[in-house]
């Protein structure tokens, strides 16, 4: 085999590495569908991803649901994502609140061993200190399911459309204290077309993930005017991109520095650049929980209010 043509296999085993699997269900992975007696709990968490979503996709984009929670919350444009820009370590910091020296995923192949015991997910803290706590995850990604423990209600979807409709299900029939949603055509979209705010295709993708968070924002205001709830809503996403690619991007400004939208009582409403990291998200959300941190947890993250 000539040097050439060795170097053209090396850079496609590189390339879909890189991809994350397809698919709605993984027959190893057990879904769970319990839903609990509601908790006196009134404040309550919704942590909304939205896979591969670069800042200024989002700002080109028009985005009504999120213009608004960035108009009246915290936005930040350039938080840092962290290092091995793919999607299981991304999710895995922000779930975790540990970059990937710590949790030790470094790619999409779940071939290292994961450093989950020593640090936990966020779910596995909340179940700790309060086991009445309803603790829901819709995906459209299975493997996203693989980086958390302790929920009552896990599934994975076929599509986001189906994402959004379970979410508002939930909301409306399972009385969630804090419930994660994995949105992924942006992500399916930017490996298709390229993650690029002029691409019409990309931005047709956020701009329709926004139609969705339209009508699980509404549930949820149903909720905090109903049953005086009051709620933490996290936006984020695990990585940016350039071309029709993002890993191997540590590098890459487009690809690892991100942005994070924080809207719910106490969080202060304003707009700005760095200072802050994915791995922030966590002990954001423990402190509106009132979940005290310990140092023992040896988080690599700060509370952002």
């Amino acid at each position: 085999m000539s040097r050439s043509n060795i170097l053209c296999y090396l850079l496609l085993f590189l390339l879909f590495s890189c991809q994350k699997e397809d698919g709605a269900t993984d027959p190893n992975h057990q879904e769970i569908r319990n839903c609990t007696p509601p908790s006196p709990n009134k404040n309550k968490v919704l942590f909304i991803g939205i896979d591969g979503c670069r800042t200024d996709g989002l700002l080109n984009a028009n985005t009504p649901a999120l213009d608004s929670l960035i108009t009246t919350g915290l936005f930040i444009s350039t938080v840092d994502r962290g290092p091995n820009t793919v999607s299981v370590p991304g999710w895995s910091t922000l779930l975790h609140g540990v970059f990937p020296s710590k949790h030790a995923l470094l790619d999409n192949t779940f071939d290292q061993q994961d450093n989950f015991t020593q640090y936990p997910d966020m779910f596995h803290y909340i179940r700790q200190s309060h086991p009445d706590y309803n603790l829901c995850s819709v995906t459209h990604w299975y493997n996203f399911l693989r980086l958390t423990s302790n929920e009552d209600y896990a599934i994975a979807v076929a599509s986001d459309k189906e994402l959004k409709d379970s979410a508002i299900w939930l909301l409306d029939n399972c009385n969630p204290d804090m419930m994660t949603l994995h949105f992924d055509d942006v992500d399916h979209t930017g490996h298709a077309v390229g993650f690029d705010p002029l691409q019409p295709d990309y931005i047709s993708a956020i701009e329709q993930t926004d139609s969705y968070i339209t009508e699980i924002m509404q549930a949820v205001h149903d909720r905090e005017t109903t049953l005086n709830e009051k709620w933490l809503i996290v936006v984020c996403t695990d990585h940016g991109g350039s071309g029709t690619g993002h890993g191997g991007q540590d590098g890459v400004p487009q690809t690892r520095y991100v942005f994070l939208i924080l809207n719910g009582e106490a969080i202060p409403t304003t707009n700005q650049q760095g200072n802050a990291a994915n791995t922030d998200v966590f002990p954001t959300v423990m402190k509106f929980l009132d979940i005290p941190i310990q140092q023992t947890w040896d988080l690599d993250g700060k509370a952002l209010y």
